[in-house]
């Protein structure tokens, strides 16, 4: 052992037996106190004498988060950083043995000989070369300073013997190092024996007396695991194999039965790998499995063979597998676990906190950091169903949101089974379950419907329909949803299911894939109490049975409800965790000694006595608060009881602490050879089954769906009305066409005559731009709900394998399909009705032209509904979305009216569906009569459409841009041209709404 190493507290002060000794004016002999709280995390505590931090004066007791960087006084007397007291409250021995004359510094006890657990340090940090005094960083993240200079990595850089090497922002001292190395010769263990504790993982009697003198001698601490760990290691045998016959044998490994080696885990592929025994040499190889085969942390590629040895690890997608040779040929698959013998052949995962901080801009002052976690360190364990617990505003979600992925920290690490969760987070999609408040259903499905698209969702692609079946007929059972299995879900408006049967529909969702670990959200919130009890008593029964580890936010459960868990984790106001440990007694216990310094016995028994304490703990503070500052918020003394809390919590006196955070609890150790392997579950035919879902959906939803297909035939109806009892009438435009061209050519009077000639007609230019606008109504209206009234639903699945370029084709292709139906109809009742003109040829180019509008109003609706927080604000939004296409869309403001308007024009979709849709009747109106002027003079002016003396009305109204209330479509004769622009348009939309989806991914 490294004598005073892992300490848990060390004092500072004048002293002679104080840890660190400072002699100079103002400072008592036990002036403040350095606390490690796990994790690497250390907090400089103010004793009764004056101290600063950064030049700011400490209020005694006030703690202060001692993170290497700020500069702490005792007295007038600074407080040096690189004491190697301070040092070696983070430094464990590693399990490497380092070369004579060297240290390898690291965080990850497998590959280091000095681990140094502080979140900044790297898993294999740097190695200093005492033996001639060189320093090399292997690429850390936080870099290697050797005085003020970060040195190069992989570059060895000179030391000073009396200096110090800071490894990130955790300063050594060259002498302390020096020490250990030379107490290190000879007596390391063989590599692998002994497991690296934590920094403060030991009990208080296991760690050097204050004051004890560095001697040069170093030793592995125990791995016995701690109390509370479950039970023993256990060897299971999952398959024997005999390769007895000599020569070449091949053995099968799968979820099946007719594999030799048979996996039954919902992640395990059914022919998942083979095992191959060549000339005595055993090799695996991939069958193209979903999960993936790894070896070494590296996953096999489809049909590779990797020899493996006797010994060595393997994991079957989830499973870890340890391949042992025996005699004669026989070779067994073995896993080993801390665990019942019930839990073997499962995946068994650790998920640790590991100083978690987590900082936002203040809302109402966004120049201000606003803390949600401050600084949270635990670990569960597999078998743990955890009470996450606390008063609103203490962080609960948050802090869930960041255990599964969702929300990474500002500091710290998430770790599963010793790996980063956020470097790993592909891996383990499958795995984690996560429940949030919001349901995760859609109203318009069975139970039996849901669970299944979310079987196929999730599942492996070789498994066949009978299997997803019968996985899912087992989940629906193991939930008690059997006797509803064939009923809508239902809104909680409009009920079809009870609360609690809603919520089992919600957890089913998850388990139907057989997560290892689960995070449930609130799951009892508004739920009747039998329902309330009849949850917990199932995910009470699924740890037991199965090994996961359950980690579950709940407000104030009843006493038995709350005794059904096996821990509580008790957050305070602003994030701040208050304690960790068993429900009954600890918890009880621990926040009953509030009740004893009042003189009163602790009978406290139930959690609504417990949460009583905290507020008999506030109400003083914030008394006090209130008689210096009326205008304190109650909030302050919420945070300061709750640093309270968390200080006697985590004190060497607290025996549920030094339970929770040494051993297998210990936070910052971890087994690092047992890191997850990276890879994502994959499914087949992910489009087909989305658009299968939300076709169902579509067609349940009767009312909605009824209501859409009806607007058209309305909107068509009303056209036919309003437009068809028209009486016949000049042109307006061209008339006034006639004076501007007189006022050209200096004739104003030979105007009055031409009019004579003219002959009245009906004109359907106001009619087919009506239904350009309706074509806009129906591919926006349609889609501006659609994304944010599933968002809980898309970003769970998107946390799990769902394709984003699949999610968004799901819905634009139905919404596509209905809107061709919407303008088909719409378009056959007025086309026909007023007598538009260019017969079929006419019909066809106007309805290419208004599903073209309608599906790039599609995209434009889907982006509403993307940026918007509710489906209330996306219909807001709709009518504002649709004023610029009527507005800007050519007819009601033609672009030679307004100029300065003609770029604008040209990126709204409206206006080129109308140039589209109008270009085709005006075509064919080009040579009729009615709109062909005789002017009676021989002239020729294409620039004035005059051809031979006749002045083309329609196509100069059509094509112009020097008329005014021309509507300037001088492309009118490229008929691809509105059609590529919308399509392009379209498509941008589309690529906006997928990136503004994809900066909310979870990772």
């Amino acid at each position: 052992m490294i004598p005073g190493a892992g300490k848990q507290s060390i004092t500072i002060g004048s002293a002679p037996n104080a840890d660190v000794v400072l002699s100079g004016p103002g400072v008592l002999p036990e002036h403040a106190r350095i606390i490690h709280q796990g994790g690497g995390k250390l907090t400089f505590v103010c004793g009764s004498g004056p101290a600063t931090a950064n030049g700011r004066q400490l209020v005694p007791g006030e703690q202060v988060a001692f993170d290497f960087r700020t500069q702490f006084f005792a007295g007038q007397t600074p407080i040096p950083l690189s004491h190697p007291a301070i040092t070696l409250m983070l430094a464990t021995p590693g399990n490497v043995t380092a070369p004579a004359g060297q240290v390898i510094i690291g965080r990850d006890p497998t590959r280091a000989s000095l681990v140094l657990q502080h979140p900044s340090v790297s898993s294999q940090h740097a190695t200093i070369q005492l033996d001639r005094m060189m320093a090399v960083d292997h690429s850390s993240t936080s870099g290697t300073y050797v005085g003020t200079q970060r040195i190069a990595p992989n570059s060895p850089t000179p030391v000073d013997p009396q200096g110090v090497v800071a490894f990130g922002p955790v300063p050594v001292q060259l002498s302390l190092l020096m020490q250990i190395a030379q107490g290190s010769r000879g007596s390391a263990p063989p590599p692998g024996q002994g497991a690296a504790q934590p920094a403060g993982s030991a009990p208080p009697a296991a760690a050097a007396a204050p004051g004890t003198a560095l001697v040069p001698a170093m030793s592995h601490m125990s791995s016995a695991p701690a109390a509370g760990a479950p039970a023993k290691k256990n060897k299971t045998v999952l398959g024997h194999l005999d390769f007895s016959a000599g020569g070449n044998s091949v053995k099968r490994i799968g979820r099946t039965p007719d594999n030799d080696i048979v996996l039954a885990h919902a992640q395990v592929s059914s022919s998942h790998a083979l095992l191959h025994s060549i000339n005595g040499q055993l090799f695996i190889e991939d069958r193209g499995s979903a999960n993936g085969t790894y070896v070494r942390g590296n996953r096999l590629a489809p049909g590779q063979k990797i020899p493996v040895q006797n010994g060595e690890k393997i994991y079957i997608g989830p499973m870890p597998l340890q391949i042992e040779v025996g005699g004669a040929g026989a070779v067994e698959l073995v896993q080993e676990e801390y665990a019942p013998d019930r839990w073997a052949g499962r995946p068994l995962y650790e998920i640790e906190a590991w100083s978690l901080r987590l900082e936002v801009p203040d809302r109402d002052n966004p120049a201000v950091q606003k803390t949600l976690l401050d600084d949270i360190s635990f670990k569960a364990l597999p078998g743990d169903m955890i009470a996450l617990m606390g008063p609103s505003g203490a962080g609960k979600t948050t802090l869930l949101l960041t255990l599964n992925g969702y929300l990474p920290p500002t500091s710290g690490v998430v770790r599963i089974n010793g790996e980063d969760l956020y470097n790993i987070y592909d891996t383990l999609r499958g795995s984690i379950g996560y429940v949030p408040q919001d349901d995760l259903v859609h109203p318009e499905l069975t139970v039996w419907e849901a669970v299944r698209y979310s079987a196929k969702f999730r599942l492996p692609p070789d498994y066949s329909e009978e299997e997803i079946n019968a996985r899912v007929e087992q989940t629906i059972k193991d939930l008690g949803l059997d006797t509803v299995k064939n009923l809508q879900i239902g809104k909680p408006e409009k009920k079809v299911l009870s609360g609690g049967q809603r919520k089992r529909v919600n957890i089913a969702l998850e388990l139907v894939t057989d997560p290892v670990i689960l995070f449930l959200d609130e799951p009892t919130s508004g739920l009747a109490a039998d329902d309330t009890t009849a949850l917990i008593n199932l995910l009470h029964d699924l740890t037991k049975a199965t090994g996961k580890t359950i980690i579950m936010t709940i407000h104030q459960p009843a006493k038995d409800e709350f005794e059904k868990f096996s821990h509580a984790l008790i957050m305070g106001f602003g994030g701040i965790p208050m304690f960790f440990g068993p429900t009954s007694p600890d918890s009880y216990r621990f926040f009953g000694t509030w009740k004893q310094r009042q003189g009163q016995s602790n009978d406290i028994d139930n959690p609504r006595d417990m949460f009583e304490m905290l507020a008999q703990r506030e109400r003083p503070i914030f008394d006090q608060l209130k008689a210096r500052d009326p205008n304190t918020p109650r909030g302050e003394a919420r945070r300061l009881a709750a640093l309270e809390w968390r200080r006697e919590f985590f004190s060497d006196s607290n025996s549920t602490y030094l339970k929770m955070y040494s051993g297998r609890r210990a936070v910052g150790t971890g087994q690092g050879q047992r890191g997850l392997p990276p890879g994502r579950t994959q499914t087949s035919g992910q489009l087909r089954l989305l658009l299968s879902r939300y076709f169902k959906i579509k067609v349940r939803d009767t009312a909605g769906t009824a209501i859409m297909l009806l607007q058209a035939p309305i909107i068509g109806i009303l056209l036919a009305i309003v437009f068809g009892g028209q009486e016949k009438a000049i042109p307006a435009w061209c008339l006034g066409a006639l004076q501007e061209l007189g006022r050209k050519t200096g004739d104003e009077g030979a105007g009055a005559d031409v009019i004579k000639t003219m002959t009245a007609t009906g004109d359907n230019t106001g009619a087919i731009f009506f239904l350009v606008v309706a074509a806009v109504w129906f591919g926006t209206s349609n889609a501006a709900r659609e994304i944010v009234s599933e968002r809980a639903i898309y970003m769970r699945e998107r946390m799990v394998n769902l394709g984003l370029i699949n999610y968004v084709l799901s819905k634009y292709l139905l919404l596509a399909v209905f809107c061709i139906v919407q303008c088909t109809i719409l378009l056959a009742i007025v086309f026909f009705t007023l007598g538009f003109q260019g017969g079929g040829e006419a019909f066809l180019l106007q309805l290419a032209s208004l599903v073209a509008t309608s599906l790039s109003a599609v995209a434009l609706g889907l982006l509403l509904s993307t940026v918007v927080s509710s489906s209330e604000a996306a219909m807001a939004l709709t009518p504002i979305a649709l004023i610029p296409q009527v507005v800007l869309g050519g007819l009601m403001v033609p672009m030679t009216t307004v100029p300065h308007l003609k770029m604008l024009m040209q990126v709204i979709p409206a206006r080129w569906g109308f140039e589209g849709a109008v270009a085709t009747e005006r075509k064919a109106l080009v040579n009729d009569p009615a709109w062909v002027i005789d002017l009676q003079r021989g002239e020729t002016s294409p620039p004035d459409f005059i051809e031979a003396g006749k002045f083309k009305c329609a196509l100069a109204q059509m094509a112009s841009d020097t008329y005014a209330g021309a509507w300037g479509f001088t492309s009118y004769e490229k008929t691809w041209l509105p059609f590529m622009v919308l399509g392009g348009s379209t498509a941008a939309l589309l690529v906006v709404l997928s990136l503004i989806l994809k900066r909310r991914d979870p990772v």
